[in-house]
């Protein structure tokens, strides 16, 4: 009776995991399958990538035609599944890590209420009514089907600082409660420099698990009229949680970091282990309306962003950040919650070296995290040297714009929106969008007064949560 129960149980243990097993690698190859396909870098002559996604997705590889619904009642099952293996792994991970490690807090006040409200509730109440609304258009004929048959969603829209590569997922995967964190209609979407999470080098199930994390590339100085970002951004017209870093690069000052203005003959370096250091761009003219008269730049002086070097320029007249959020905000078909937040600490497990602008990871790492019983010098309670990882984050109060974008309307018409993606008009929806998508000069000058009532706010929150 003992042996035919134990081999009954072997005989489970051994199917169970076959079909785990099995699970895991059709999961993964879906994830493959539609995984989030970069766009070209931006030549010398070229500011903004203009090239459709599905015609890149042509050149690849094992690469779906298409590129998979954003509404998530259309997603394919496997690669539902593959989210929630990603999600799920990473975020567990993560958690276990910060434990170990260190510890995270977060001020739990009225503002970190707001963001949960906004990210837990309203997230479940708009999925309970896409639902419904997918259950009643089940019955009208395809043929009667509009873009406008699927309403668009607010979508909610954080902004923070940006202190280590591993921000993300490290910082966003612990600002929900656990079992909320690995759920995946529940975390947020996020986009990632291609030149790191997107490049040729890796492999591409590798690019397939990282898109599978709700993960999107973006191309660094590829401008703000690159479809990318009218990609993110289509997400957030769908009602989901979207999260950006408008410094667009690392900055672990004790303020908000991000563009200086450029002394005369100056051009900016780059600080990226993934492109050539001898590649110069001049400063950011993707978020001007006009460009400066293109020079040669040889000869010139190279400042590296984020260097004791770039700290000592003065304030740039168009901001510290990026313009891009600010077009994202401007054009959503319902004007999304933007609720910000700063955070200090992962600059100890990433630290930047201000001559270079690299990050690296600390040389002392595997000794920090000995347990504190076994160190003597214990001096900020999080184990280890006394350099543990200790993270603390900060929301602030919900930033409104309608304000902006009202008296903007006044004067020069109504602002065209752009929507999430529908299975039903996918290629001619997408042509036109596109189309729509290059910026006017007047449409500039509105992201840039949206970014400076970003920026004041972010930088409050940065040097308060960093002092």
């Amino acid at each position: 009776m003992a042996s035919s129960t134990s081999s009954y149980l072997k005989s489970c243990l051994k199917y169970t995991s076959a079909t785990l097993l099995t699970l895991f690698t059709t999961s993964m190859t879906a994830a493959t399958y539609y995984r989030p396909i970069p766009a070209t870098s931006p030549t010398n002559n070229s500011t903004h990538t203009n090239t459709h996604s599905n015609d890149r997705r042509t050149t690849q590889s094992f690469c779906s035609p298409n590129s998979p619904p954003w509404n998530r009642d259309h997603v394919p099952l496997l690669l539902q599944w593959a989210r929630g293996i990603s999600i799920g792994a990473t975020t567990l991970a993560i958690r276990l890590v910060m434990n170990t490690y260190g510890r995270y807090e977060i001020r739990e006040d009225v503002c970190y209420e707001r963001f949960l409200e906004a990210a837990i509730d309203a997230r479940r109440e708009q999925q309970q009514q896409s639902s419904s609304l997918v259950e009643s258009s089940s019955s009208i004929d395809s043929s009667s089907s509009s873009s406008s048959a699927i309403p668009q969603q607010r979508g909610l829209l954080t902004v923070s600082n940006h202190r280590s590569l591993f921000d993300d997922p490290g910082i966003l995967s612990c600002l929900l409660p656990l079992p909320i964190a690995i759920q995946p209609h529940h975390q947020r979407w996020g986009i990632c420099s291609q030149e790191y999470c997107f490049n040729d080098a890796l492999p591409s199930y590798i690019k397939g698990y990282i898109g599978a994390g709700q993960v999107l590339p973006i191309c660094r100085g590829g401008g703000i009229n690159q479809q990318l970002l009218l990609d993110f951004g289509r997400h957030l017209a769908n009602g989901e949680w979207c999260h950006v870093f408008p410094e667009a690069g690392v900055w672990q000052w004790k303020e908000l970091g991000g563009r200086r203005e450029l002394p005369m003959g100056a051009v900016w370096g780059s600080a990226s282990d993934f492109k050539d250091d001898q590649q110069q761009k001049k400063g950011d003219i993707s978020d001007t309306s006009t460009n400066n008269n293109s020079n040669n730049n040889n000869n010139k002086s190279v400042i590296i962003p984020a260097t004791t070097a770039q700290r000592s320029l003065p304030p740039s007249p168009i901001g510290k950040l990026k313009w891009g959020v600010g077009k994202l905000i401007a054009h959503a078909p319902i004007t999304p919650r933007v609720i910000p937040f700063a955070h200090c600490g992962m600059e100890r497990l990433l630290p930047q070296d201000e001559v270079s602008g690299k990050t690296y990871l600390r040389r002392d790492f595997v000794k920090s995290l000995l347990p504190s019983f076994l160190c003597n010098n214990d001096s900020d309670g999080s184990g280890g040297d006394g350099k543990g990882l200790r993270i603390q984050i900060q929301f602030g109060h919900e930033i409104k714009f309608d304000d902006l974008i009202k008296e903007h309307e006044e004067k020069h018409g109504k602002l065209w929106k752009y929507r999430g993606k529908e299975p039903t008009s996918e290629s001619n929806n997408t042509a036109i969008q596109q189309e729509n998508w290059v910026s006017s000069r007047e449409e500039r000058i509105l992201y840039s007064k949206i970014v400076k009532r970003i920026e004041m706010h972010l930088e409050v929150l940065t040097k308060e949560v960093c002092r």
